[in-house]
């Protein structure tokens, strides 16, 4: 099927907005929090709550979307989710230092700035599901842009007029996310694509197809999966632990929130390239190895952001990003569509985000504010290697791990194939 680029060029549009207002709520809130002047435990159980929320939120979501995808578009969910943002940006750049309240904000926070991120994905799954053909390692490469520029453009406007006034780009980006969102085509569940042609869709199990699965018997039924979230757990709880205070190795380094902002710019625009390449490699490459090759990258940035000796490296080791969560990013919802039913993907999709924002950073969070007041900043990035190298190794268990626990019923390579019983 030839590539929609209208559709390609709107859903481009609406993972850019995406990532430009997450930007703050997720690259910038360390450094948002400081200013206000919370203490590191403090940062570490807010965004533990924020965290919590997400697992909370996006576990009832994901059921509930797939449950009525027919009936209530994501596009609703977006915008609800979006006014939800708006309201919990405004309360925190209104109010000073303030625990409980923002305890409160960041419940709010966690459930609509990171739960976003997963709807935003699915709504991509369900228009390449049912007869749409657009390009989503393009779009998303589009989103590491926008996150890049913004992280950059962020730094120096906090610089110069306060960190707390981010806020207010944070709430005008979300304006226009919403905008977008209202713009994107809705999802003709009418048509399938099974019906386009493609030999490997057709063979699909109808029975497992249609049926919309509860989230328990996905993680019992299917080891290959499991094993990817237990090790996405870790793979984002390395990068917690290593990332969230990234701006305090940058001032003993003797950088600003500019330099900040740099080194975020590095590590989002590695990302882009082989979002670019993505359909090349994975001709080669199937998606479950490329997840090794993520969790590895991953390890190494860790590793080589401890170990700089100055900003000039700090920023370049950013690089690594290039081959670590970059491949995440193009990969995951492939991963889901490969080894998932089509009618369990926005839980697919939503599981993940738990499994790596929720559960991962919500326990680094926690670790994060304790280690560092307990043991030192440079204990902490040494944690943060040995955490994101368990991953490695359960990605690697993931690899040889089978798709389906029936196996003598149901095959899956990049779909299902059923086999007849002797």
């Amino acid at each position: 099927m030839q590539v929609e680029r209208m559709l390609t060029v709107k859903y481009a549009a609406l993972q850019g907005a995406y990532w430009f207002l997450a930007a703050v709520g997720l690259a910038f809130v360390t450094p948002l929090l400081e200013g206000k002047g919370y203490s590191g435990l403090e940062i570490g159980c807010l965004n533990a709550v924020k965290y919590l929320s997400v697992i909370v939120f996006q576990v009832w979501l994901a059921a509930f979307s797939d449950k009525h995808a027919k009936t209530i578009p994501l596009q609703w969910i977006m915008l609800l989710l979006g006014g939800l943002g708006i309201f919990a940006a405004g309360l925190l750049w209104w109010i000073g230092r303030n625990f409980w309240v923002a305890v409160v904000i960041f419940i709010l926070y966690g459930m609509a700035v990171n739960c976003l991120s997963a709807i935003v994905d699915s709504l991509s799954v369900q228009y390449m599901n049912h007869g749409r053909c657009m390009n989503y390692t393009v779009s998303r490469a589009v989103g590491s842009a926008s996150w890049a520029v913004a992280c950059v453009l962020l730094g120096v406007f906090s610089d110069y007029f306060g960190v707390n006034q981010i806020l207010l780009v944070q709430i005008a980006a979300t304006v226009f996310f919403m905008v977008i969102v209202l713009l994107m085509d809705p999802v003709d569940f009418s048509c399938d694509t099974k019906t386009d042609g493609n030999a490997q869709n057709a063979n699909r199990s109808n029975r497992e197809n249609d049926t919309v699965h509860s989230s328990l018997y996905i993680l019992r039924n299917f080891p290959k999966y499991v094993l990817f979230l237990l090790g996405c757990m870790f793979v984002f709880m390395g990068y917690n632990l290593n990332a969230t205070y990234m701006i305090d190795i940058i001032h003993h380094a003797g950088g600003n929130h500019t330099a900040f902002g740099i080194g975020e710019f590095v590590l989002a625009a590695s990302e882009v390239p082989f979002a670019l390449v993505f359909v090349y490699v994975r001709r080669k490459i199937s998606v479950d190895k490329m997840m090794v090759v993520c969790a590895l990258f991953c390890t190494l940035r860790a590793a080589a952001t401890t170990f700089a000796p100055g900003v000039a490296l700090i920023i370049l080791s950013q690089g690594f990003e290039i081959l670590g969560l970059s491949i995440f990013y193009a990969a995951s919802v492939y991963f889901v569509m490969e080894n998932l039913p089509d009618s369990d993907v926005i839980k697919g999709v939503s599981f993940i985000n738990v499994a790596s924002v929720g559960v991962g950073q919500m326990i680094g969070s926690v670790l994060c504010g304790i280690i560092k007041s307990t043991f030192g900043l440079w204990n902490l990035l040494y944690i943060s290697i040995a955490v994101s190298f368990v991953g490695v190794l359960i990605m690697i268990g993931m690899v040889k791990a089978p798709i389906h626990r029936k196996q003598n019923e149901i095959c899956m390579n990049d779909s299902y194939t059923v086999l007849q019983e002797k």
